[in-house]
């Protein structure tokens, strides 16, 4: 797993997301001012208890849909934006879920189109991968990426927010037609926990947007407020300053996905300089389901695929 997905999954709970968690998409939930629904809404404040009961639900609906997601094919766009030893790279995908990890089949690097040949040998490796995964078996395809050891940990840093941040009310915007309340979080300092994302969450604060009608986040930003280290340092280190941001779009009725996410952090990994500053966007969703049924789904889409079983 690629080392800006591992800082990224840490800070993604910070801001009760989703995982595996990339095309520009049209309806980017707005940023300013000026892309904001200025109808009415409400100025009343919501109680601490209320407050709590909607940080609760936000929760539980992340669980959710992090669950979800490992039913759902997407499009992902990945810009990296690169260091001296590393160039930047801007790469689209078609991602599949796959049991205990996902499918990557690449359609474009660096705005070029992926050969023909090229895709449809992904496509055939994703079949296999998926026909394992349906079997038990371990699949052993290039563009294989397990992703189910992450899966309980992550649940665990869902969990764990509404016990390790303290949110305040910030007030209320209608983004799109949907009434949001917004809400800055803190760290609480009574929380303890022995986990290694609970140093992140010690150091870090910023802002919730949610739905209040679904309970659902909309968006959220996280900055880090101190330098973070493990091990004093000498293992990794994360520099003050650096920033998360989320968003997540309803796909179907009642279902929210990952739409947006970016990291900009510079730090230290051993004695090389770490730089991540990606942007990931995921569009068009679509549900394939275990790996059995997205195998019928690939039937569809690329017949082709399977002509010589025919």
């Amino acid at each position: 797993m690629r080392q800006s997905t591992q800082v990224g999954f840490s800070l993604l709970a910070i801001l009760a997301a989703g995982m595996t968690l990339s095309v520009a998409w049209p309806t980017a939930w707005p940023t300013s001012d000026a892309d904001q629904d200025e109808g009415p809404h409400s100025e009343t404040p919501l109680t601490a208890p209320q407050i709590q009961n909607l940080v609760d639900r936000a929760i539980e609906n992340q669980r959710r849909n992090d669950l979800l997601l490992d039913q759902y094919a997407r499009t992902e766009r990945s810009l990296f934006h690169g260091s001296a030893k590393e160039p930047e790279r801007n790469v689209v995908c078609r991602v599949i879920p796959a049991g205990d990890g996902i499918i990557r089949v690449e359609l474009e690097r660096d705005g070029k189109t992926s050969d023909a040949a090229f895709i449809e040998g992904q496509w055939h490796g994703a079949v296999q991968a998926l026909l394992a995964e349906a079997h038990g078996r371990d699949p052993h395809v290039a563009n294989f990426f397990e992703t189910g050891r992450h899966r309980h940990e992550r649940a665990g840093m869902v969990t764990a927010i509404g016990k390790a941040f303290l949110f305040q009310w910030a007030g209320r915007a209608s983004i799109n037609g949907r009434t949001v309340v917004e809400l800055n979080f803190v760290p609480d300092p009574t929380y303890r926990s022995v986990a290694r994302f609970a140093i992140l969450y010690a150091h870090s604060r910023g802002t919730a947007w949610v739905d209040e009608s679904s309970g659902q986040l909309i968006r959220a930003e996280a900055k880090l407020t101190d330098d973070v280290s493990w091990g004093a340092g000498i293992i990794a280190k994360l520099y003050r300053g650096g920033q998360f941001t989320f968003e997540q779009r309803e796909v179907e009725p009642g279902v929210w996905m990952p739409a947006h996410y970016s990291y900009d952090f510079d730090g230290r990994k051993f004695l090389f300089s770490l730089s991540v500053h990606e942007r990931m966007e995921y569009t068009d969703y679509v549900r394939v389901g275990p790996p059995e049924e997205a195998i019928a789904v690939i039937r569809r889409e690329h017949p082709s695929i399977f002509a010589d079983q025919n």
